[in-house]
């Protein structure tokens, strides 16, 4: 894990293509219209699953990211 939680929340609204995350994880973000950690946050995570470009290994990439970064808990 990365310092402290609270030091990672710069991370939410740094841009997605500024993050080391995959290129994949990337491109479908910004085909599902997400540009910002923060933005997959506020949409409805039940509905997520539902969006064309959505797929598992996106979301575990996502989540995995917010693990390490000791942000996990905001998935509430």
């Amino acid at each position: 894990m990365d310092r402290s939680p609270q030091s990672n929340l710069f991370l939410l609204n740094l841009p997605i293509a500024e993050l080391p995350l995959s290129e994949q994880f990337k491109l479908r973000s910004k085909l599902m219209g997400f540009f910002t950690l923060q933005d997959i946050l506020a949409a409805d995570q039940r509905g997520l699953h539902e969006l064309e470009d959505y797929s598992e290994h996106w979301y575990y990439e996502f989540v995995g990211f917010l693990g390490r970064k000791g942000l996990l808990h905001l998935l509430g």
